[in-house]
């Protein structure tokens, strides 16, 4: 009696975990023919070699459009960083012709060696598909920003996010991206508060 009772118990568990087995697999393929993989499934690392064996004409910028309000109060940020220099320029108004701030610093090769893999790191070249064309009303009460990887004139990556979150073909970590970025030019962030509140 005890060896019957033990072998049904076997005959039991034996089919819980052919059934188990079969959910699972029934859930696998429906993910891969529906796309219920999510984000992840279409989340692609573009080009990075230029983060990590950069050229001597390798040049990382940012650009960044604020809110859409009063021309009066609107500001626009170029960025750019490269190994001899670092730049970022603020604009007041939507033509781009008003400077309210530059700053220009010098840089050198360590400190642009150190960025470039630190932007790898975050996945600065990290793209996903992205359903939204881009255009300037795009999450009109934040910002539009660019993340653009040239060697020279030759644009290797240009990926896009918005402040206003899930809308973009940049799947990298936008927060720690923008932190590395400012960090490069002391002043920028106290520059572009100013900017915010003119």
């Amino acid at each position: 009696m005890h060896r019957r009772g033990t072998g049904r118990f076997g005959v039991v568990l034996l089919i819980i975990v052919v059934a188990i087995v079969m959910i699972g697999g029934i859930v696998f393929l429906g993910q891969m023919i529906f796309g219920g993989g999510g984000q992840n499934a279409a989340t692609q690392t573009n080009d990075n070699s230029l983060l990590t064996q950069p050229t001597d004409n390798t040049v990382v910028e940012m650009t960044v459009r604020g809110p859409v309000v009063a021309r009066e109060s609107h500001y626009d940020i170029d960025m750019t960083i490269s190994r001899d220099k670092r730049t970022i320029v603020i604009y007041r108004g939507y033509n781009r012709d008003e400077e309210f701030k530059r700053i220009e610093l010098d840089n050198d090769q360590g400190a642009f060696d150190d960025l470039l893999l630190a932007l790898n790191d975050s996945g600065y070249t990290t793209s996903v598909e992205s359903s939204t064309e881009k255009n300037d009303g795009l999450c009109s009460s934040g910002q539009l920003i660019d993340f653009i990887l040239r060697d020279g004139d030759n644009v290797k990556s240009d990926l896009w996010t918005t402040s206003c979150g899930g809308v973009g073909n940049f799947a990298g970590n936008n927060s720690a991206v923008i932190r590395l970025l400012l960090n490069q030019i002391p002043g920028a962030n106290d520059a572009i508060r100013q900017a915010k509140h003119m």
